[in-house]
């Protein structure tokens, strides 16, 4: 994962360019969680960045994009879950997961860790 700015203050746009991005994405930094419906997703592809978040490919490579709360500066780690479904749908969650389980080649990308994390620093205004 790489990150675009690595500071900033907040109301920063920070862009997170992740490889295997495959679910619901939800980012969690300072105590503040922000879920899929507060980020913004963009493919990777330059030529495909004006593609519509739900018509994106399952695997394709994404940058997700999440503006940074009103935090105190310091160093704070930025959590991103890749969570597998809809924010409190744990219906849509559990049958995505079981469809994706019947289906060998794609073992790599569900049963792996679905959250990762990187250093951000929040400055002063």
């Amino acid at each position: 994962m790489r990150m675009e700015p690595t500071e900033g203050r907040p109301g920063t746009i920070v862009s997170l360019s992740m490889e295997y991005l495959v679910g619901w994405p939800r980012v969690e930094i300072g105590g503040e969680t922000m879920d899929y419906y507060d980020l913004k997703l963009l493919s990777l592809n330059s030529g495909r960045r004006n593609v519509s978040d739900m018509d994106l490919v399952w695997i394709e490579d994404k940058i997700l994009q999440f503006r940074v709360p009103d935090l105190s500066p310091g160093e704070y780690k930025v959590t991103v879950h890749d969570d597998k479904g809809p924010p409190g749908n744990a219906t849509y969650a559990f049958f995505e997961t079981a469809a994706y389980l019947v289906f060998p080649p794609v073992w790599p990308f569900v049963m792996r860790s679905n959250n990762t994390s990187i250093a951000f620093r929040v400055t002063a205004e």
